[in-house]
């Protein structure tokens, strides 16, 4: 029998469907404890972390996912034992479980580079105090043992992957959440949880009401599985609103809710209320989150390289007064800024308005896509290292996407799913006196009296500078063409 034992949480915040957990109660221990660390991967870079890939950068997570990941931890703090620990892992949780007299420890494996290399040295320096690091796929739709293949002949295009484990895998049941041997919080770590929840800035009037945590999580999967996810399809490329978007990406990034759990709730919610395709659309979306997480199983280091898994040598600029502009929505074109805006300000934007701005930054500033990436990771409340690196690789189109360069017109683009402004207006208020569709782009002599920037970038030429590099790195020099070049070097 093992009379102590811990379990490490990263992205598992929750107590049902909890593979690490159900081990570690198979040894019939006397007593369980948890463990967070408050520094990398998750809070902050550390010595085995990569760096941070974009100028005046100083802390990994914003104060809105600091809130959501507090929430989570609060969740948790007030109904089991859970210890807080800061610095480096493979530092502070050996010395911890050492002290404890722990026999093991138990966690959910990690597939991702920076987050495998930690758990690997932490179960080296937990060895040197005779301890078990004990690790179990979690967190995931399917097991790895589940896959129609090995993770090393990974589809290269989604739907091949979709089509293969739509025929031959069933996502197993979610595990029920355990009776704990002795489930008695630790006041001192809810008492630190609180202080620092305190000093955080309360969420943007104009956000969604994200409150971290399992049961806050649940909640909100059970009331949309009651009657919004029946017209998912047909909303889900809106930019606002409560129930257009699932908004279970927050959940699902931090683990408080089981991308399994949630299955099972949808497989429910169509015996009550009838399948359509609304609710396979968002199964579906499922699948795109799972073939980013085997992408990054499969690809390591490649996932965050600068010419991604096609390993592409492409020019990408650096240069740090267009990126600011994009951070801070002032490009110049009304839906970019609007959704770069509200990214800011809240933490989210919807799926269609990041595929737009990434297309922004990659195909019209030809700015080095990791660059939005890791920007995108310092920001997001649903930042998941494997969906967000894998939507820039796509988007970038150094990645998966069969079609290789991809991009959107962002005048367009708003015209058919911010069919009258709103969204624009919302988050670009100079604009607000504009009505559609002078909106989606307003005249150049307007501007100056709007206090509205000029775009700072021709659409079509720079669009054709970046088609025109992309295909020169993937067939080479074409002959007798000159390279167009938009951009003079600084």
């Amino acid at each position: 029998m093992a009379s102590r034992v811990a379990v490490w949480l990263l992205n598992d915040l929750r107590l049902h469907d909890h593979p690490a957990l159900h081990a570690a109660l198979q040894k019939q221990p006397e007593h369980v404890e948890f463990v967070f660390i408050w520094g990398p991967p998750l809070i902050s870079w550390g010595k085995l972390s990569y760096p941070p890939h974009f100028p005046g950068v100083n802390r990994r997570i914003s104060p809105m996912r600091e809130r959501f990941i507090i929430e989570s931890l609060l969740d948790l703090a007030r109904r089991v034992p859970l210890t807080l620990l800061e610095g480096e892992p493979d530092e502070v949780l050996p010395a911890w479980a050492a002290s404890r007299g722990l026999s093991a420890v138990y966690a959910h494996k990690e597939w991702a580079v920076e987050e495998s290399a930690y758990q690997e040295a932490v179960a080296k320096a937990l060895q040197r105090h005779n301890i078990t690091l004990s690790l179990h796929e979690g967190n995931a739709l399917y097991e790895s043992s589940q896959l129609p293949f090995p993770i090393e002949a990974l589809p290269q295009l989604f739907t091949r992957f979709r089509q293969l484990v739509e025929r031959t895998v069933q996502v197993k049941p979610p595990l029920p959440e355990p009776t704990l041997p002795s489930p008695i919080p630790n006041p001192e770590t809810e008492k630190w949880l609180e202080e620092r929840l305190s000093k955080l800035p309360s969420l943007h009037e104009q956000s969604f009401h994200f409150r971290g945590g399992e049961r806050a999580g649940q909640s909100w999967v059970k009331r949309y599985f009651e009657r919004a996810v029946f017209t998912y399809k047909e909303t889900r490329n809106r930019f606002y609103g409560e129930t257009f978007s699932s908004h279970f990406s927050p959940w699902l990034a931090l683990g408080c809710l089981s991308p399994r759990w949630i299955y099972a709730q949808l497989r429910e919610a169509e015996k009550s209320h009838k399948a359509n395709e609304s609710t396979y659309w968002l199964f579906f979306e499922l699948l795109w989150r799972e073939y980013f997480r085997w992408l990054g199983a499969r690809w390591g280091w490649r996932f965050f390289a600068s010419g991604g898994l096609r390993d592409l040598n492409l020019p990408w600029r650096r240069d740090a007064k267009l990126f600011q502009a994009w951070k801070e929505g002032q490009t110049g074109y009304p839906i970019v800024d609007a959704a770069m805006r509200e990214l800011s300000a809240t933490g989210w934007t919807s799926n269609r308005a990041r595929q737009i701005v990434a297309s922004f930054l990659t195909k019209n500033l030809f700015i080095d896509w990791r660059w939005g990436a890791a920007y995108f990771e310092t920001q997001l409340i649903d930042y998941d290292v494997y969906s967000n690196w894998g939507n820039w690789l796509y988007q970038a189109g150094v990645g998966t996407d069969g079609r290789g360069f991809r991009w959107f017109d962002p005048v367009r683009q708003a015209k058919l799913y911010d069919n009258d402004g709103g969204f624009i207006r919302l988050w670009v208020p100079e604009l607000r006196s504009l009505s559609a569709p002078r909106i989606y782009m307003p005249e150049p002599n307007q501007r100056p009296a709007l206090r509205y920037p000029q775009p700072i970038v021709d659409w079509q030429q720079s669009l054709a500078y970046a088609k025109d590099t992309y295909w020169r790195a993937v067939k080479g020099e074409p002959k007798g063409n000159q390279l167009l070049k938009l951009f003079r070097e600084e």
